[in-house]
């Protein structure tokens, strides 16, 4: 244990780090050598999901909602949503609270491509909404070319602890927080959801809509 005194002295503290904990016996619970898998190996055929019945191997599924398996709705959300973008002043959801970390990023943001924004009117800074076929949330455009013209990068678990905290407002978050348009909806094994592979559409706020 350390006071915040000694720890500003210290720099970084990190626990100490045990390697090649596999040699050791220290992935296991029965002591063995080996990695924590039923056969101790590392494992590309997964022998747990074959003793559940389910596929062993890696395989590929299609998204609930893409351009493949729903073509008619990608007429009319056009853009592909990747969320969870992750930010250096802030844990998930956390420290939006603190004055320092939020006057680096003020405000929820959505990274366009120059020329998609330039398609849809849409300059830096701009409030814009995100919709899709479950409901749509407002965050500010970022212009960036890092993206690719078809896709639209949002940030996630956002809220505003200035804002009003009681049910039904919670801080702002149904106005902001990507989650909103997230199914939700796992794999057939029970893993992952579609929060990298949603359709939406994007536009400028309207003047009067904030």
């Amino acid at each position: 244990m350390m006071t915040f005194e000694q720890l500003k002295e210290f720099g970084p503290a990190y626990p100490k780090y045990e390697y090649r904990k596999y040699e050791k016996g220290l992935l296991r619970q029965d002591g063995q050598p080996g990695f924590n898998t039923p056969t101790g190996r590392i494992e590309l055929y997964s022998t747990a999901f074959e003793h559940f019945g389910m596929d062993p191997l890696p395989y590929y599924e299609e998204p609930s909602s893409s351009p493949v398996s729903t073509p008619e709705l990608y007429k009319e959300y056009p853009l592909l949503l990747i969320t969870g973008a992750r930010l250096l002043a802030f844990f998930h959801s956390e420290h939006r609270q603190i004055r320092e970390l939020r006057a680096i990023h003020p405000d929820p943001v959505v990274e366009i491509h120059p020329d998609t924004a330039a398609e849809l009117g849409i300059s830096e800074g701009d409030w814009v909404w995100i919709e899709n076929q479950k409901d749509r949330i407002r965050q500010k455009a970022k212009i960036t070319p890092i993206i690719h013209p078809k896709m639209v990068l949002a940030q996630h678990g956002w809220w505003f602890p200035e804002q009003e905290g009681a049910e039904p407002h919670l801080f702002g978050m149904w106005d902001v927080n990507i989650n909103r348009l997230l199914d939700m909806k796992p794999g057939k094994t029970g893993f992952g959801a579609d929060v990298k592979t949603l359709l939406c559409r994007v536009y400028k706020v309207k003047e009067g809509e904030m």
